[in-house]
């Protein structure tokens, strides 16, 4: 490859064949850029599908998981139930058997009773009798009547403290029993309808389940779409990027250049330590000044593109001061090679 003027720069960067070299590498780097953009939005989309699908499948299984707790749950509600109402028909006989006897002591308490108004009766009546009575024969008959009623009427009143007290406490007995038989029936209600909760749930749960695992198959499905597709951009980009490469390195053949990854470039004529170089974009920011796609730079040898300046205006200025500096720092390490030999 020779060194070249500027003016055949100039001149090389006007040709047709070069400006539809340029277009086309364009045309391709921005079909590669929606290319890649569109692999990467598919790639980003098929993860999060399978994520998706993960997911869901594994609250598919927890739903199925928790179905299964609740008809364990059912189960034991349902043995605890049958527990309950098999202890409250004991319960029931329990209370019947203590109903029919407070009945019993009622029906004693209540002759018991009826005895004792009964004597009262006949006591009062004595004594209006004796008060009435003016035989003094009369009068002690009555007397000793008298003094045996009440004799009986107070054996007759602890006989009916007894049966009172005896029927209060059986009858306390008998609504004990009755509140137990109760609370057993509430405790049977209160569980059999936990249970049919709880198979409620179960049948939710797993209808929930299913719906799920339909979720998940078709979170995979689209997954696997996605990335048929995203292996399609792929295989796409690889072709884009054969192409690109096959254009870039028939650069060198065309236009005798040395390639870059981002830039052209042509060894100066005017002065060989300097560089023409034309980026192949446009650069806003990334170098020490804004690159415009096309133009011709100026760079040096040794530092590249680390340092890149515009064409100065008169093209030959600049040249000469250059040229100065470089002669210097040239004849200053050749004279300090010379003598690093000899010594």
């Amino acid at each position: 490859m020779k060194a070249l003027w500027l003016r055949e720069v100039q001149a090389t960067l006007q040709r047709k064949d070069f400006l539809e070299w340029w277009q086309s590498l364009l045309d391709l780097e921005q079909k590669l850029a929606a290319v890649r953009s569109r692999y990467d939005e598919l790639l980003a989309q098929e993860n999060l599908m399978g994520f998706r699908a993960e997911f869901t499948q594994k609250n598919a299984i927890d739903a199925l998981y928790l179905a299964g707790e609740y008809e364990d749950n059912a189960a034991q509600l349902l043995a605890e139930a049958s527990e309950v109402e098999n202890k409250s028909y004991e319960a029931v006989a329990n209370f019947e058997s203590q109903r029919i006897r407070v009945s019993d002591n009622f029906s004693q308490m209540g002759a018991v009773e009826h005895y004792f108004l009964k004597l009262q009766t006949e006591v009062r009546s004595l004594k209006a009798t004796l008060e009435g009575a003016r035989d003094q024969e009369k009068r002690e008959e009555f007397a000793r009547i008298l003094k045996k009623k009440e004799a009986d009427l107070t054996k007759r009143e602890q006989e009916l403290r007894e049966a009172s007290g005896l029927y209060e406490r059986e009858n306390n007995k008998k609504m004990s029993l009755w509140e137990e038989v109760e609370q057993m029936w509430t405790r049977s209600l209160d569980i059999n309808l936990g249970v049919s909760e709880k198979r409620v749930k179960s049948k939710r749960a797993r209808r929930e389940s299913e719906r799920l695992f339909k979720d998940a198959e078709h979170h995979k499905q689209k997954a696997q779409a996605l990335k048929g597709e995203a292996e399609e951009a792929n295989a796409k980009t690889e072709e884009l990027q054969r192409l690109i490469d096959d254009l870039r390195s028939s650069a060198r053949r065309l236009f005798g250049c040395l390639l870059g990854e981002e830039f052209l470039y042509w060894p100066r004529r005017e002065n060989i330590n300097d560089v023409f170089c034309v980026p192949l974009n446009d650069h806003a920011e990334g170098f020490n000044i804004e690159l415009r796609a096309r133009n011709i730079y100026l760079i040096n040898r040794q530092r590249g593109v680390e340092f890149i300046e515009p064409l100065p205006p008169d093209g030959d200025t600049r040249a000469d001061v250059d040229q100065r500096i470089d002669k210097f720092f040239f004849e200053s390490k050749t004279a300090q090679a010379l003598k690093n030999k000899d010594s």
